[in-house]
C-alpha cells in the first residue's frame, strides 16, 4: 500500500465510524438550527437592523462559539480513546505507522466535522435567504469556508491532545482547558496587556497591535478574517486602529495563524505520540 492510500484508508474508517455515530449529523443540526435562529434575530427584535449581511455575521459569531467545541468533541479521543482500550496496538501491528495512523485520523475527523459545517450552513442559508428575499453568495461562501477552517483548526489542537495523552480523562481535561483558554478566556490577555502598557482598557480606537494579539488565537483569527469579508475589507480595520492598517494586520497573516493552529498541535503530537509507550 501506498503512503496515500494508508492514509486515506484510515480517514474513510474514521469518517464510517463517525456516521454511524451519527456525529455528523449532530453537527448538522446544531450549526443549523443555531445559525438559522441568529439570522432572524433582526425579524424578531424590533431594535436590530440589518440585512442578509448582518444575518450572517450573527451566524459567524454563533459559531465561534460552537465550533471549537464541536471539533473537540469529535477528534479529542481518536487516539486516545483507542489507546486506552487497547486497540491502538492492533491497529499499529498492521501496516501503518503512528506518523500514519495520526494524519488519516486528522484527516478523517476533518471530513467529518467540515461536512457536517458546511451542510448546517446551507440550511442556514437557504433561510437567510427566504427570510431576506436573497442571499450575498459571495459573502456567504467566504464565511462557510472560514468556519470549515475554524473546525478543521480545532480538529488538529483535538488530535494533537489526543496524542499526548494517555486516557480519555486526561484529553478530556486538556480539551476543555483547550476550549475555554482559546475561545472564552483569550480576550482577557489582549486587555490586560492595552492596560499595562497604556494603563486603561480599550476604547472605540485601540493600537494596532491589539487587534493582532486578539487574532492570535484561532477563533480570534477567525473572527478578525469575518470582519474583513462582511465588513469592506480593510475599512473596519482602519476605523477601529484610527489609520492606515499596518500589514501584520492583513488578512493572509489571520489565515496563516488560523491553518498554524491545525498544523502545530498535530506536529508536537506527532513528535510525542511517535516516543510514547503504548505497553
Amino acid at each position: 500500500m501506498t503512503l496515500v492510500t494508508i492514509w486515506l484508508t484510515i480517514a474513510r474508517k474514521e469518517f464510517a465510524d463517525a456516521l454511524r455515530s451519527r456525529m455528523i449529523w449532530g453537527i448538522v443540526v446544531i450549526i443549523a438550527v443555531m445559525t438559522s435562529l441568529s439570522a432572524g434575530i433582526s425579524l424578531l427584535v424590533p431594535d436590530v437592523e440589518g440585512g442578509a449581511e448582518m444575518a450572517i455575521g450573527g451566524a459567524s459569531q454563533f459559531a465561534g462559539l460552537l465550533v471549537p467545541i464541536m471539533a473537540l468533541i469529535a477528534a479529542y479521543l481518536a487516539i486516545a480513546g483507542e489507546r486506552e482500550s487497547g486497540s491502538l496496538k492492533v491497529i499499529l501491528g498492521l501496516p501503518p505507522s503512528r506518523g500514519e495512523v495520526l494524519l488519516g485520523k486528522f484527516l478523517g475527523r476533518s471530513g467529518v466535522v467540515a461536512i457536517g459545517l458546511a451542510l448546517g450552513f446551507v440550511v442556514s442559508g437557504v433561510v437567510t435567504a427566504v427570510l431576506y428575499g436573497g442571499l450575498p453568495v459571495g459573502a456567504f461562501i467566504g464565511t462557510t469556508v472560514l468556519t470549515v477552517l475554524l473546525g478543521v483548526s480545532f480538529v488538529g489542537i483535538a488530535i494533537g491532545i489526543s496524542a499526548v495523552t494517555a486516557t480519555r480523562a486526561r484529553a478530556m481535561t486538556l480539551a476543555i482547558t483547550a476550549y475555554l483558554g482559546l475561545t472564552l478566556l483569550w480576550d482577557l490577555a489582549p486587555n490586560a496587556v492595552h492596560l499595562l502598557v497604556t494603563g486603561q482598557m480599550p476604547g472605540g480606537v485601540v493600537p494596532a497591535w491589539f487587534l493582532l494579539l486578539q487574532g492570535l488565537s484561532p477563533t480570534g483569527a477567525y473572527n478578525a478574517l469575518v470582519q474583513w469579508l462582511l465588513l469592506g475589507g480593510g475599512t473596519a480595520v482602519e476605523a477601529r486602529i484610527g489609520g492606515p492598517a499596518p500589514s501584520y494586520l492583513d488578512p493572509a497573516v489571520f489565515l496563516g495563524i488560523l491553518l498554524a493552529w491545525a498544523a502545530v498541535p498535530l506536529l508536537v503530537g506527532y513528535l510525542r505520540f511517535r516516543r510514547a509507550d503504548l505497553s
